[in-house]
């Protein structure tokens, strides 16, 4: 008997798989791809720093929004993602800028130092949307209850706060 049900499990997870839209492995790889080129040093301007910074934010909050719109938690949901992402926003910004990290005022250029964490902010990002996608699917009861508004969007809040913090940083230099 449990052999059936570990079989139907797997032809559940495959059903929900085969689902995944074909643009989700292209915006994977898109995001593997730009988290590369982070990894050597290179040098932006204010708006290229701040632009992909608040991209990142906004797909979380848009991402708050979406999930909780159709329930009574989005308020709740809503403060849960900005406390959580102010807070560790300003934690994080108390530091200094990266070693290497510097603002040319001639050029008005930032050269950034070459870093995985960007890579690994996309991936969180990526991971974190996937799988509560995944989860609204097969569980959508258990995705909109209170704890998981107040969770999910903290955790959206804390990737978000990681991001601008470094932003901050940046910042800091001119």
């Amino acid at each position: 008997m449990a052999g059936l049900d570990l079989n139907s499990n797997e032809n559940l997870d495959m059903q929900t798989l085969q689902h995944i839209p074909l643009w989700v492995s292209g915006l994977f790889i898109g995001l593997v791809a730009l988290g590369w080129v982070q990894t050597r040093t290179h040098q932006v301007r204010k708006l290229q720093l701040l632009s992909a910074k608040v991209a990142l934010t906004v797909v979380t909050l848009i991402s708050v929004v979406q999930l909780w719109w159709p329930t009574p938690w989005l308020a709740i949901a809503l403060i849960s993602w900005a406390l959580t992402g102010l807070f560790v926003s300003w934690a994080l910004s108390q530091s200094a800028a990266p070693a290497g990290a510097s603002f040319n005022p001639a050029t008005q250029r930032f050269t950034l130092p070459g870093s995985w964490w960007p890579l690994v902010f996309f991936m969180a990002i990526f991971a974190c949307k996937f799988v509560v996608g995944m989860l609204s699917a097969v569980a959508p009861a258990h995705i909109r209850s209170l704890p998981a508004a107040i969770g999910i969007s903290a955790l959206y809040g804390l990737l978000s706060g990681i991001v601008i913090a470094r932003v901050w940083r940046f910042l800091k230099l001119q």
